[in-house]
């Protein structure tokens, strides 16, 4: 009898990253850097139009185009070594006025944070532990809204096209399809009234261990995009396999085994042994606290 603990994979075997734009790299640092305790990666996208931010063994990519962020009404789920740690240093960066003037909100739930960052794309911050994950820091899962009574057909799409499991579950009320696409990595599709189901630019990047047949496969049905360097091809519609209808526009890049970026080791401060600067932000709100005395530079040349 299969183990439950260990489920099946398929096709799709590893989630890689979360792409979506931003229109501001200072602020994305701030965030993910400061607060979240990410690090960016210095070997790719690490030019003024892309940033790498590594997450475990994912990132995100937040290309810079100079246009607002688009809007995204889904969830990212990431696992974090220190729930406590991040909520302290986002409580004072937003106490510093660092995500003034942006939709920046966190609301705590136990185990797991509630984080709108402050390009409005929604986070929940799981302690590891809570859920099932291999590794103390990564990409757990991304959640999709979609439009009423389409779960069923999605859940098929990904059985029959894509050949990874997926089942047809209920997710706090909401009909959802639950596709596996990596050890313990899921996109969840969430049933859900919307004003809007644009996707936009925001992308997911997955490898599959059938990169040819698959592609074939998505041309076949009109839905592959384009290809790019290196074993990479994007598709951008969910389709009925049975009549190729059109169900929800999500775009994905697929890559194959054989793309550099595959296991490509990425640096992370994780597990850190001590609050990174903790010194030095200490001294400093001792001397902003104390009268008469400001942490201020100001310039005496005359």
């Amino acid at each position: 009898m299969a183990d439950p603990s260990f489920p099946e994979a398929g096709n799709l075997i590893h989630l890689e990253h979360v792409n979506f734009e931003v229109d501001d790299h200072d602020m994305a640092t701030v965030f993910f850097m400061a607060g979240l305790g990410l690090t960016r990666d210095p070997y790719k996208r690490a030019d003024e139009t892309n940033m790498g931010v590594n997450v475990g063994l994912q990132q995100f990519h937040l290309s810079r185009r100079g246009h607002p962020t688009p809007p995204f009404a889904g969830q990212i789920g990431l696992v974090v070594p220190d729930l406590d740690g991040i909520r302290d240093r986002l409580q004072r960066l937003q106490s510093l006025g660092k995500f003034d003037a942006t939709p920046y909100q966190m609301t705590e739930h136990g185990g797991s944070l509630s984080v709108i960052s402050p390009f409005g794309i929604a986070l929940n911050l799981h302690a590891v532990g809570t859920l099932p994950f291999l590794r103390p820091l990564g990409i757990a899962y991304v959640d999709v809204p979609v439009p009423p009574g389409s779960v069923d057909a999605i859940a098929a799409f990904y059985r029959q096209i894509m050949d990874c499991p997926a089942e047809v579950d209920e997710l706090e009320g909401e009909p959802t399809a639950v596709v596996t696409v990596g050890a313990y990595q899921q996109l969840r599709y969430r049933e859900r009234l919307c004003e809007s189901y644009e996707t936009h630019s925001f992308h997911v990047a997955l490898y599959t261990t059938r990169y040819n047949a698959l592609r074939d496969t998505l041309i076949s049905h009109g839905s592959h995009m384009g290809d790019a360097l290196e074993q990479t091809f994007f598709f951008n519609q969910i389709l009925e396999p049975d009549t190729g209808a059109a169900i929800f526009k999500f775009q994905h890049e697929m890559r194959g085994l054989f793309h550099p970026d595959f296991m490509r080791p990425l640096i992370n401060r994780w597990p850190m042994e001590a609050e990174p600067f903790s010194d030095q932000a200490s001294l400093m709100a001792r001397l902003r606290d104390r009268p008469g005395l400001s942490t201020s530079r100001t310039d005496t040349k005359k």
